[in-house]
């Protein structure tokens, strides 16, 4: 009963929500995503397993966390809850229209969305529309929970969570002197058990800040937090894993190394510099590389 009533004071009106879904809550999705800064999500129906553009044909667009939350018209929920109760028929509707498939999701920085194919691109007096709406509705967005800090652009953060986390760490230490760790994962929760890792157990580095948390390209974060969003409720921290990992990608893949860390360093002196400056009394990074 609580329940029921919690989801009907998150709603949107029902006429708004259809309107939204006419053009696959594109509007929507943008509007959410300037109001908070979360990610831009896609979700395609693929007719390939590598699909070409013209393979993919848009199912929805929404806004994520950097963990499981989905954050849509018709609701917040969790991306498996949103599968289940969104995508699974759309994905349903799609096959009978386009032939066998599969739901593909991708990410994308708004500026991205106007070389893609979907079925309607953001209009700028609908977004405006719709930023309205969801600020006329603070239930809904009170329970978006805020980006942590320092954050720089949602999609370069998400570019340097899988696969890029260890460059990233590696560009935070050069220029904080903060140690990197690897994150090794002993238990899953029931659903999570495929996050992709290493035998060793490695799914993510990070840096370690003395009073015990730990910061990657999402920012500032307990470490269990950091953990929970790759479904791990159990781990340990190796700095050795870290630096084998590492050692590992500097000699098989170089220049992709070379490129991953140096990208790394230009958003961290950008986004995370403006934060600490505006800290009075906390340095962001070692007095000789102030300005």
């Amino acid at each position: 009963m609580g329940q029921a009533k919690n989801k009907q004071l998150l709603a949107f009106a029902p006429e708004r929500v259809v309107e939204w879904e006419a053009n696959d809550c594109v509007n929507f999705a943008v509007a959410l995503a300037r109001l908070t800064g979360w990610l831009l999500h896609v979700d395609w129906w693929a007719t390939s397993r590598h699909p070409r553009l013209d393979q993919m044909h848009p199912l929805r667009v929404y806004v994520g966390d950097n963990g499981d939350q989905v954050f849509d018209v018709r609701g917040i929920r969790s991306i498996f809850e949103f599968n289940r109760r969104i995508i699974r028929d759309l994905g349903q509707r799609a096959g009978r229209t386009y032939g066998p498939g599969g739901v593909l999701t991708r990410y994308y920085a708004e500026s991205k969305l106007a070389s893609l194919p979907l079925r309607s691109q953001p209009d700028d007096d609908n977004v405006r529309l719709a930023i309205e709406a969801i600020q006329a509705h603070p239930r809904y967005l009170s329970e978006v929970p805020a980006r942590p800090q320092p954050n720089m652009p949602a999609h370069e953060a998400a570019a340097f969570t899988f696969g890029k986390c260890g460059p990233f760490a590696e560009a935070m230490h050069e220029l904080t002197g903060l140690q990197p760790a690897a994150l090794l994962a002993l238990r899953f929760l029931p659903g999570w058990e495929q996050t992709a890792r290493g035998d060793s157990g490695y799914f993510h580095s990070v840096v370690l800040h003395p009073d015990g948390k730990a910061e990657d390209s999402w920012g500032i974060a307990p470490l269990e937090d950091i953990a929970a969003r790759y479904g791990v409720v159990e781990f340990k921290t190796s700095i050795e894993e870290h630096s084998r990992v590492m050692n590992k990608l500097r000699t098989n893949t170089p220049d992709n190394y070379k490129r991953a860390i140096n990208h790394a360093k230009e958003l961290i002196q950008k986004y995370r510099h403006e934060y600490w400056l505006a800290r009075p009394g906390r340095l962001a990074y070692h007095a000789s590389q102030l300005p």
